[in-house]
């Protein structure tokens, strides 16, 4: 019988330190995803301040930005936009502010990869111009999570503007 309960309470510490350590594994995967989306906000924020040092301080030096959406003729095309060109854009003064707000926001990371998802809404001033999804992919250097690549699909209908609106004010 004493050996019945030492075994019991050997399996119950056994459990207690594999709830643990799963503990602190969700806890640091946790912590890494807020990296993640701190790395994609302070892109957005340099946007927003028209300050291209800030939005390419997140970038990996050959990071890409690609758009899937319809041309003219109604044929999906991907786009890519110079990284370069983006950034001299972000950095040359606007009479209006590019507001670019996301939400649901979903991490997923594996090792030094790391992707966010998120559905976006983009205003110039206080007009929206239109809506779609922006897909991250970042790797993790010594500088922390670098984004080196940017997709996004750009639509105007079926945009979710009151979620829009509640990202503006989380920020």
């Amino acid at each position: 019988m004493r050996s019945f309960f030492l075994l019991l309470a050997f399996a119950a510490l056994s459990f207690s330190a594999e709830a643990q350590t799963k503990k602190a594994a969700a806890l640091a995967l946790n912590l890494e995803a807020k990296a993640v989306e701190a790395a994609v906000v302070k892109f957005f924020d340099g946007m927003r301040a028209g300050d291209s040092t800030m939005a390419r301080s997140v970038l990996a030096p050959q990071a890409r930005l690609l758009s899937v959406g319809k041309g003219k003729d109604g044929v999906v095309q991907l786009r890519e936009t110079p990284m370069q060109k983006f950034l001299e854009m972000i950095g040359t003064p606007q009479p209006k502010v590019v507001d670019e707000r996301i939400w649901d926001v979903r991490v997923q990371i594996d090792g030094d990869l790391a992707t966010l998802w998120c559905e976006y809404a983009l205003y110039v001033g206080e007009n929206f111009s239109h809506c779609g999804v922006d897909a991250f992919q970042l790797h993790r250097s010594k500088d922390g999570w670098k984004i080196f690549a940017i997709a996004d699909t750009r639509r105007k209908e079926n945009c979710d503007l009151k979620a829009a609106e509640a990202a503006k004010t989380r920020r």
